[in-house]
């Protein structure tokens, strides 16, 4: 067989016809799908993103809630301003409960700070330290916020010597003053 010009031009059309095709279908379109390869790499890590910040925004919100319910038992256990005359009340109950006597409780200079109001009382009580020692006791186990400061004990040695009832020797009355402050909600219109 030979191959005239004819054959040849002919199988060189044959041979261009699949260089052509890949120059011109294939490889534009290799370009393409490698192109959206990419653009979907980077959505996976864009929707990666979006995953770990939805927990996170989870996280947070559950720490909110988490937050709120604690702050929610901690307002529970400050009173209104209403009810610190309530608290006094109480105080004074657990003072003749343990056989004190309770010569004052004065108001001082209240101070509120973040929604919520400090209420200093100057409290002076006398009795036997064990009736002392269960007072504080009893102010501690209070389901409200209440805290000492600036306890001091003296003993009156006046009121220690010699005395004797039903055959035991007092060993002394003991005179306490302290500041307790009382945290309540907003400030009270008039004095404790």
């Amino acid at each position: 067989m030979k191959l005239g010009i004819r054959e040849i031009a002919f199988l060189l059309v044959l041979a261009a016809i699949p260089v052509a095709a890949w120059y011109f279908v294939f490889e534009p379109r290799n370009q393409d799908i490698e192109q959206s390869r990419q653009e979907i790499a980077k959505m996976e890590r864009t929707l990666l993103r979006l995953d770990q910040l939805t927990t996170e925004v989870g996280d947070v919100r559950e720490a909110i809630s988490e937050a709120e319910v604690r702050l929610a038992d901690f307002r529970q256990n400050i009173p209104d301003a209403d009810e610190v005359d309530d608290m006094l009340a109480e105080i004074h109950r657990i003072g003749e409960r343990n056989a004190l006597s309770i010569a004052s409780i004065r108001a001082l200079a209240q101070s509120e700070d973040q929604g919520y109001a400090e209420i200093p009382l100057s409290i002076q009580i006398e009795g036997e330290f064990k009736g002392i020692y269960r007072f504080l006791i009893d102010l501690e186990r209070l389901p409200r916020i209440i805290r000492v400061q600036d306890l001091e004990l003296e003993r009156n040695m006046v009121e220690s010597r010699g005395r004797k009832i039903d055959d035991e020797v007092i060993h002394g009355l003991i005179d306490a003053s302290m500041t307790l402050v009382i945290y309540c909600e907003g400030l009270r219109g008039g004095d404790a």
